[in-house]
């Protein structure tokens, strides 16, 4: 008698765990391409939020030549109450908002001053800037004695040492890292980082009430400095008078240098033949500086714009800007 064969099945088991990997796998792998399209989406939105910010930025930066324009051809002199001086806190736009607003950078102390080749007026600025370091007051400004020497060898041509309180490339040289002094005018503020005798927390202080402005022998426009920079201009200020004047300037500003002078309406300046206050005031300004953010859906873009408005009427020039992105 025959044995009669039968076909073998295969394990319906392995055919259904095969069955489950195959499932598995194309779920992976069609979860794995959504995210980097969701990914890629994502970054092309950003990419045209970033770059319509940065129009938008483009736009207030012209936008601020015109109101300097405007602003010279009315006013005679500049002070808080005018036209580029009004913040704008919120306005809406396409998408999101933008802020900003524009400084007086001549109602700082410009420390490229300190690279003036007139010794006189040399000594003038040095007494300037201890003055504004005695006005900050505080534990940082107190052992600051001397910081104004190293700056001073910073931004100047030669590589001596102005007194001993200065620092040239000898001192600079035995850091880690290593490194040289500038030996010219500073290209920005916070180079004062690097000039010995500095430190982060003496420059958090400093940095609202000083620049650095390409021009040497700059003068402080009493109608926006501040009241620490103000205090720069002599040593016989009138505190109680010039803290009237800061109340009332913003709608009677002074009209020619002489008024804060003594014996002016708005005196709190008196004789000072040291310093001589009559030859570092002034009304009118040529520098500004504009601070303005732009979001756009998640994004943001700050645009820092420094502007230097011609005498005779020209055209204001954005001399230097930077912008940063988030």
């Amino acid at each position: 008698m025959k044995r009669q064969l039968y076909p073998r099945r295969k394990p319906q088991g392995i055919a259904l765990i095969t069955a489950m990997f195959v499932v598995a796998l194309s779920t992976i792998a069609a979860v794995a391409m959504f995210e980097s399209s969701n990914i890629a989406v994502r970054r092309a939105s950003n990419l045209v939020e970033s770059e319509t910010a940065l129009w938008y930025a483009d736009g207030v930066e012209s936008w601020v030549k015109g109101i300097l324009k405007l602003d010279a051809k009315t006013n005679e002199i500049d002070s808080l109450g005018d036209i580029w001086a009004r913040p704008v806190d919120f306005l809406p736009i396409d998408n999101g908002n933008l802020r900003g607003r524009v400084e007086d950078l001549q109602g700082r102390f410009n420390l490229n001053n300190l690279a003036t080749k007139d010794v006189a007026q040399l000594k003038v600025y040095l007494a300037q800037f201890q003055l504004l370091l005695d006005a900050i007051g505080g534990d940082a400004a107190i052992k600051a004695t001397g910081l104004g020497s190293a700056i001073r060898d910073w931004v100047d041509a030669d590589n001596e040492r102005i007194d001993l309180n200065g620092a040239e490339d000898n001192e600079y040289q035995g850091l880690d890292p290593p490194y040289r002094a500038a030996n010219r005018p500073m290209l920005s503020a916070s180079e004062l980082l690097q000039v010995r005798g500095m430190t982060p927390a003496l420059y958090a202080a400093l940095k609202p009430f000083v620049t650095a402005l390409p021009t040497i022998g700059t003068k402080i426009n009493v109608n926006t400095a501040s009241p620490q920079v103000l205090s720069t201009l002599s040593k016989t200020i009138d505190r109680v008078a010039m803290m009237k004047f800061v109340e009332t300037r913003l709608k009677v500003p002074a009209k020619t240098p002489q008024e804060v002078l003594n014996g002016g309406v708005n005196s709190f300046i008196g004789p000072d033949n040291d310093l001589k206050p009559e030859n570092q005031i002034d009304v009118r300004t040529r520098y500004f500086q504009l601070q303005a953010e732009v979001f756009i859906g998640s994004g943001r873009v700050s645009l820092y714009s420094v502007y230097i408005r011609p005498e005779g009427g020209a055209d204001p020039v954005v001399i230097a800007h930077s912008t940063d992105a988030d």
